[in-house]
């Protein structure tokens, strides 16, 4: 039985004993991996600072074949974002990247750039980026590392270039089309011209950058929908329900 190192973030944990927990984590290399954490509920214990909800640690861990939970080793932190503990809202929409992307992969899912979109997410966070436009980024940049990038260049149909007009997004096809364009579209979501250039704009940068866009809080909730919607329909997941409210602006 071999046994694996890497670097990870916890995307979860809830007790399994007395004194053990499951932990789950989005690892640099493996993926997402869930380990039994023995002994870590005992008050002799001093792993329990590694386990907290978005924090990185370095661990080691062994499983048998054809098990998806194996048995943590060891676990030791190299980072905690302070700023989570501290912010109500931050810790909010951290907490939703985290539950994203438990609900999106599965045991031994995931790539490295899932690992990176997560931590640059966090960084930024904890940076001070404001939490009110990040989860529709953060959903945008997950549906390109997996592959689903839908395409903002409209109209498919006509040829039309974007300019200041609404458009209706196909979310079978992932394609705009033109408010007025004859064409029909299987499954409609209106969206307006500011809607339509902000995500243009944020898939076209590489994930350490994408927060530094700004956009209208207003536009918030129309592309985090078309995003949320988009990706459960060619994900095949059922996303996590949003609790509490952004109203800041970015």
């Amino acid at each position: 039985m071999a046994i694996l190192s890497d670097e990870a973030i916890v995307l979860g944990a809830r007790a399994f004993s007395n004194t053990s927990m499951i932990v789950t984590f989005l690892t640099s290399q493996n993926g997402k991996v869930r380990l039994v954490a023995k002994g870590v509920r005992s008050a002799k214990s001093r792993v329990g600072v590694g386990l907290e909800p978005a924090s990185e640690s370095h661990i080691e861990w062994s499983r048998r074949g054809g098990s998806d939970l194996g048995t943590m080793r060891n676990c030791e932190a190299t980072r905690v974002y302070q700023r989570l503990w501290k912010d109500y809202e931050a810790m909010r929409v951290a907490s939703r990247f985290l539950k994203i992307l438990d609900s999106v992969l599965g045991v031994d899912e995931g790539e490295r750039a899932h690992y990176l979109l997560l931590r640059s997410s966090l960084e930024a966070l904890e940076k001070g980026v404001g939490a009110a436009g990040m989860e529709g980024v953060f959903l945008l940049m997950l549906l390109r590392t997996m592959g689903l990038g839908p395409g903002f260049d409209y109209c498919a149909a006509c040829e039309k270039k974007p300019g200041s007009e609404a458009a209706r997004f196909d979310i079978a096809t992932g394609e705009l089309r033109c408010a007025r364009c004859p064409e029909p579209v299987a499954r409609e979501m209106r969206l307006r011209a500011g809607s339509v250039a902000a995500m243009r704009e944020i898939l076209g940068l590489p994930p350490d950058k994408c927060f530094s866009i700004r956009y209208a809080a207003s536009l918030g909730p129309e592309i985090i929908g078309c995003a949320e919607a988009f990706l459960q329909y060619h994900g095949g997941k059922t996303l996590p329900r949003r609790s509490g409210r952004t109203s800041a602006s970015r």
